[in-house]
């Protein structure tokens, strides 16, 4: 049986660490439950919030976050970062998430 070797920083960040270290970086707050489950790429940040906050729900799909943004925050404005590509989303009139610039 063969093993698999890591040399040195093999090991690759998770998103949990990736989106903890933006947010101390631009002076987003993180909430206590961010921590209670593992990140996944897709993060949203609530910037009519003094200081600017995360969502402590993270997603895998698009789709997901579409939902979360239609469903369950309609009134809340919100910038979407996909932390997999380094790039913001915008949530567009047709009901998508657009490509906007890299971070």
């Amino acid at each position: 049986m063969a093993t698999l070797e890591l040399e040195g920083d093999a090991v690759p960040e998770r998103y949990t660490d990736k989106i903890k270290e933006y947010c101390e970086q631009t002076g987003i707050e993180i909430p206590a439950g961010f921590y209670r489950h593992p990140a996944n790429r897709y993060a949203a940040v609530d910037i009519s919030a003094s200081p600017p906050r995360l969502i402590a729900k993270t997603w895998f799909k698009q789709e997901d976050v579409v939902y979360y943004a239609t469903h369950l925050a309609q009134n809340v404005k919100l910038r979407f970062l996909d932390f997999k590509e380094r790039q913001e989303l915008r949530y567009s009139n047709d009901g998508k998430l657009v490509r906007e610039s890299e971070f």
